[in-house]
């Protein structure tokens, strides 16, 4: 085993910290899995991301999204 180090600010501990206990795991073992997660590219399943409804109710396609996101997503006008 190697000894990886490094520092977070007060709210990224937090933030770590509190995941850990919801998903009973040690700070340790939540650190590990998400190097093995970003280095693999492995994505989580049960990410909210992937299981919640889109946010908006409107349909349809978007032919130039990409371009005008701010339009499509905020209402705003570049």
């Amino acid at each position: 085993m190697k000894v990886v180090q490094t520092t977070l600010t007060e709210e990224e501990h937090k933030l770590l910290e509190e995941y850990a206990r919801r998903k009973s795991k040690s700070i340790k073992e939540v650190v590990r899995e998400a190097v093995r997660n970003v280095v693999e590219g492995r994505v989580v399943p049960d990410d909210p991301v992937f299981s919640m409804p889109p946010a908006s109710k409107k349909t349809g396609k978007k032919d130039n999204g990409s371009v005008e996101h701010d339009r499509h997503l905020y209402g705003v006008t570049s």
